[in-house]
């Protein structure tokens, strides 16, 4: 917990000084959690905060917190701590790059690191992320991700992402491979509310989701999320 410590403490001291930082946040109730398709709630609700801060010279932070449930361990919080710098083009897109920080507070052996590097656009944006010891092991992955959505009405919209995780190591017998995960839905907002309905799917190669060694797992459900923002 002390990388996101450290994250909200640098927003801090950004909002206080002369960047002119503007902060945002919400709390919310999902029926289910997935990160990049893998299950952290073990198929129950829980509930969610994200802060952020961003400043007019480009630098940002914040943080994300969200009850973690997971087989065989006392509940707790998964939380990410982020920093990092976006930019807009003269013309075109604008880029980023920053650094995060993973906590699994029952489960400390997972936390994790990633730089990352991304672009984005009007509608659909990429990043790529690079972990030199992902989920506490000795793998080094790459995840790559595109998300995209589009404005139905100016209340209701169209979202969707694809991502793909990557060993670039020897992958451990006890943990996964290379997979892929997805996710298309709707969002409606009501002032300062925000519904979302979603169809999120993993395909895996090995690990918990795999019978055997080199056999493929997937798995898929619908996932409901009620916000506020403020």
């Amino acid at each position: 917990m002390r990388r996101c410590r450290f994250a909200l403490a640098l927003a801090c001291c950004l909002a206080g000084g002369n960047a002119c930082a503007q902060a945002s946040g919400s709390v919310s109730l999902v029926s289910d959690y997935y990160y990049r398709g893998v299950g952290y709630s073990k198929g129950d609700p829980v509930a969610q905060f994200n802060l952020s801060f961003d400043t007019r010279s480009g630098f940002y932070a914040g943080t994300f917190a969200s009850q973690l449930k997971m087989s065989g361990t006392p509940h707790g919080v998964y939380a990410i701590g982020y920093a990092g710098y976006a930019r807009r083009m003269t013309a075109g897109p604008s880029w980023e790059v920053g650094a995060s920080n993973h906590t699994f507070s029952s489960m400390s052996a997972l936390n994790y690191r990633e730089v990352y590097a991304g672009l984005g656009g009007d509608r659909l944006s990429g990043r790529v992320s690079y972990s030199s010891a992902y989920l506490g092991t000795s793998m080094r992955t790459v995840y790559g991700e595109l998300n995209g959505g589009v404005a139905l009405t100016d209340d209701v919209g169209l979202f969707a992402r694809v991502g793909y995780l990557r060993p670039v190591s020897k992958v451990p017998r006890y943990t996964s491979g290379a997979r892929a995960d997805a996710r298309i839905g709707v969002s409606m907002s009501i002032e300062a509310w925000k519904m979302q309905a979603a169809w999120d799917a993993l395909h895996a190669e090995r690990g918990a989701y795999a019978r055997s060694s080199g056999s493929i797992g997937s798995r898929n459900g619908l996932v409901l999320t009620l916000g506020r923002s403020f």
